[in-house]
Parts: C-alpha cells; structure tokens; sequence
C-alpha cells in the first residue's frame, strides 16, 4: 500500500458516525422533544386558565348587574348558570349592610366557580351598591315628558 507524499504518517479519513455518536445525538434529541412537550402542556394549561379568568369575570360582573338592576333580590345567595357555554359555572354570592356608610347601602359579593382539571377555580368581585328594591328599579323609571321642549315652551 502507497500513501500520498501530502499524507505521510496521518490517519485517514473517517467516513461516517460511530455507534456511540448516534446514540448520543439520539438521546439528545429525545430530551429535547420532551421538553418542548412539556412546554407545549404548560401553555395549553396557562390559556385554559386565562380562558377561564375571563370567562369568570364577565359572568360575575353580569351577576353584579342583575343585583343593582334588582333583576335579584339580597336574599338570593346561591344557584348555576344556564346555556351550553356557561353550564359547569356556579355562583354564590353574599350582601352585607353598610349602615356606616349610608342606609340601604349594601357590599355585594358574587363569586363563580367551575371545576378545572380536578380543581375549584374561582373569580370573585365586590361591589358597593344601594339596595333597589328600596330605592327603586330600572322597570319602574318614568320615561321623560317629550311634549315640551328643553327651552320650557311647547
């Protein structure tokens, strides 16, 4: 066997990857397709979560709505929602006096909750509101007198 002039005394050239290398590229890989699984499953939760917050807060604030209409009365404490989006959502909600800050002046709490992979996921809200059976509701307002013009003549 001849060797080259330029190649005296040097190995020759290796033609492809070893076992170990392979496996070791292999392995490499795996880990980081797990990972990015796992990254995948984090977000996926972070955005039911998000989903859910937001879902939460607009069924409470329509809840505190219906309270300061007095579509519901105080004494009302507990129930579900209905509808094919909202069906697994539950409110409670509690109305304390607050006769140091005014008389039929009301804090009103409502919190809704949902079960989320095995857990109680709850948004609660508060308002100040003055009680409207009281003070009247929105059904029970006079609509304005539209005979007369703003400037006082006919």
């Amino acid at each position: 066997m001849r060797l080259s002039p330029g190649r005296r005394g040097c190995r020759p050239q290796r033609r492809g990857l070893s076992l170990i290398e392979v496996l070791l590229a292999l392995t490499i890989f795996m880990l980081a397709l797990v990972v990015l699984g796992r990254l995948v499953d984090m977000g996926t939760d972070r955005e039911m979560e998000a989903r859910y917050q937001t879902r939460g807060t607009r069924l409470a604030l329509d809840k505190l709505a219906e309270f300061e209409s007095g579509a519901r009365s105080f004494d009302e404490t507990s129930g579900s929602f209905d509808g094919p989006d909202d069906g697994g959502w539950d409110w409670t909600a509690t109305a304390q006096l607050q006769d140091q800050v005014a008389p039929n002046f009301y804090l009103v709490t409502v919190t809704v909750s949902r079960d989320l992979k095995g857990q109680n996921f709850t948004v609660s809200m508060s308002q100040m509101m003055l009680d409207p059976a009281l003070t009247g509701s929105a059904a029970e307002a006079a609509r304005p007198d539209t005979s007369t013009t703003p400037g006082g003549s006919p």
